[in-house]
């Protein structure tokens, strides 16, 4: 008998009746395909750990990571290149070859950036430093690096914008996202800076600044009270000079009588002006000139510009630096104990005359201009990021006699001035900023708290306005005639404006207030007298029309909002509706029912808005 062998023709199977065969292809289409996306997500981590190693202050390994992240980029935008053409899927790819794009541009500006910090460290190290450098070798470095960087940063927005018109999702997300246009300004004004670094540092001839000292928890115009000044001199590209005074010294000096504004003299019960009080003025450049006059007539003192600095930027050095030691005093100083420390060492038992505010304010900033050239490269760029935040929020604010620097500075906002905006052709350019004024000869404003509701309402021939801004007076009334907030409160409008009214609003308690307007360069100026008693809250609202009894020849419309000098990061919410405005391609505005737009923030620098029909 012979037995039957049958034989199973049918094919290996897996994966529910797959033929191996077609397994190696399946997979190959799927790496294929897959690809672009692999490496593009390999390229962005490799990129975010390359930034993770440039803040630690890893400098070679950022570089080396940099580098591989790009490499690895390019070859995902080239995939996508390829797999773009493809029907039904390209767009997908296209939004992937401009993802790769962008990351490796990323990449190249991290690339350059790493040598750049590294030069402006270095920089700053000889600067504070005591051995002979070339200021302007230094400089120049600086100046190549940042011309390198201006490159970079305007191919990445060219390459956005062409991508954007290609209606690249990601494209338009990046436009909405970043101020391409606020990162140029910056870096072309820098690179004029850099050029004049060694002239600024006094590489041929001394170059004295008068450095004030503005305390904002007694807030002024252009920041706080100027209870203490410094004069500053640079030698050869290095700090030579630093001795602080206090400001009563100095005033008790003046020799005559120079007339107060008003509401110095009604309010703070001043008969003169002073060299204390000489930043009245919320335009800073005007204030500067000022206080260089005062310092002219009492010291006979000349400098080469003004420079004010509140509390914020020290405080987020010394979050930096850590706890700066002063042996002279036994004491530590950290950032959160600055203000009490400082506080009860300058101010407590403190009459005219004598030099204990300035002993102390002199090895605060000695020790702590020390401490910075010994920190680490990631703490170093903990205080550049300081400094930076402090330009743009008006925590420190320059003034320089040279116009090619002041112009500079002027550009980046950060010369503290009252600008005049603009916004373009057939465009109205509105704007409101806020000014207080402690005139309670107290510190105070340490307790306060505020927040601002800004309405606009557009139409053809005419803005209406209401800004409501809320003092929150957190003081212990225990405190006694410390806890009052005695505030001489100024809002900025534009020069062809009318001004309808401001109320004051305590619980119930509805007043009227009597403005007193002035009339200041481009715009003007509203001032009131509101006192705010511990633990109190009070709303103060002030309404106003612009543009009114003619037509509005215009089809676009721009919101500029000051934030003032010394101010932290106070709550503001912005409605803006009427003349069917849109606000394409601003995407910080949400729509609301009523048809207007709406937009909640913090005033941690200036805002601009800017919609159209």
């Amino acid at each position: 008998m012979v037995k039957e062998q049958l034989i199973d023709t049918t094919p290996d199977k897996k994966w529910g009746g797959t033929p191996k065969k077609y397994k190696t292809v399946i997979w190959g289409l799927f790496f294929l395909f897959a690809f672009p996306f692999l490496t593009l997500f390999m390229s962005l981590l490799i990129s975010f750990m390359a930034y993770k190693s440039f803040i630690s202050g890893k400098d070679n390994l950022a570089r080396n990571s940099f580098l591989a992240s790009r490499a690895i980029a390019v070859v995902s935008e080239k995939e996508s290149v390829v797999l773009g053409y493809i029907p039904g899927v390209g767009r997908i790819y296209r939004e992937a070859e401009f993802g790769a794009g962008i990351i490796r541009e990323s990449n190249s500006i991290g690339i350059h950036l790493v040598p750049f910090v590294r030069d402006m460290t270095q920089m700053i190290e000889s600067v504070l430093g005591n051995k002979v450098y070339d200021a302007v070798a230094g400089s120049q470095k600086i100046e190549s690096g940042i011309a390198i960087l201006y490159n970079d940063i305007v191919t990445t927005k060219t390459m956005t914008s062409v991508a954007s018109e290609k209606n690249i999702i990601l494209a338009k997300k990046l436009l909405s996202k970043i101020d391409f246009e606020r990162l140029i300004t910056l870096v072309s004004n820098g690179r004029i800076i850099a050029g004049t670094l060694p002239e600024m540092l006094g590489q041929d001839t001394s170059k004295t600044y008068l450095l004030l000292f503005e305390n904002n928890m007694e807030l002024r115009p252009t920041g706080g009270f100027i209870g203490s000044f410094g004069l500053v001199t640079f030698e050869k590209g290095r700090l030579t000079d630093l001795t602080v005074n206090d400001v009563y010294s100095a005033d008790g000096q003046l020799n005559g009588h120079v007339e107060p504004p008003l509401p110095i003299k009604n309010y703070l019960g001043e008969a003169n002006w002073w060299l204390r009080d000489s930043n009245w003025d919320p335009d800073f450049p005007t204030s500067a000139k000022r206080a260089e006059w005062f310092l002219d007539k009492e010291l006979s003192k000349r400098v080469d510009g003004v420079v004010a600095i509140d509390l914020f930027p020290i405080k987020e050095t010394l979050k930096s630096t850590g706890p700066i030691f002063l042996s002279d005093y036994n004491m530590d100083i950290t950032a959160d104990n600055l203000y009490e420390k400082t506080q009860s060492e300058v101010e407590n038992n403190f009459f005219p005359g004598t030099h204990k505010k300035a002993s102390f304010l002199t090895a605060l900033s000695r020790n702590l201009l020390g401490e910075v050239t010994k920190l680490k490269p990631d703490q170093k760029l903990g205080v550049l990021n300081a400094s930076y935040n402090g330009l743009n929020g008006r925590h420190i604010q320059i003034y320089l006699h040279d116009n090619t620097q002041q112009e500079a500075f002027s550009s980046l906002g950060w010369d503290g001035a009252v600008a005049t905006p603009t916004c373009g052709a057939d465009c109205y350019a509105d704007m409101v900023g806020l000014v207080e004024a402690n005139v309670g000869m107290n510190k105070v404003n340490y307790f306060i708290q505020r927040n601002i509701s800004f309405d606009a309402t557009v139409s053809d021939n005419k803005i209406n306005h209401k800004l409501t801004l809320t003092i929150k007076n957190t003081a212990n009334p225990a405190l006694g005639p410390s806890s009052r907030y005695k505030n001489y409160l100024r809002i900025l409008i534009p020069s062809d404006s009318t001004f309808t009214s401001v109320i004051s609003y305590n619980g119930n308690t509805r007043e009227r207030l009597t403005p007193e307007p002035t009339e200041a360069k481009g715009h003007k100026e509203i001032g009131v007298l509101v006192e705010i008693l511990a633990g109190n809250t009070k709303d103060i609202e002030f309404s106003w029309t612009s543009g009114t009894g003619e037509t509005l020849p215009f089809m676009n419309y721009g919101l500029y909002i000051r934030k003032q000098a010394g101010t932290d990061a106070d709550p503001i919410n912005v409605n803006i509706e009427g003349m069917g405005l849109q606000t394409n391609p601003d995407p910080r505005l949400t729509l609301t029912r009523q048809g207007g737009y709406s937009y909640n923030t913090t005033l941690v620098q200036d805002l601009f808005f800017r919609l159209s029909r």
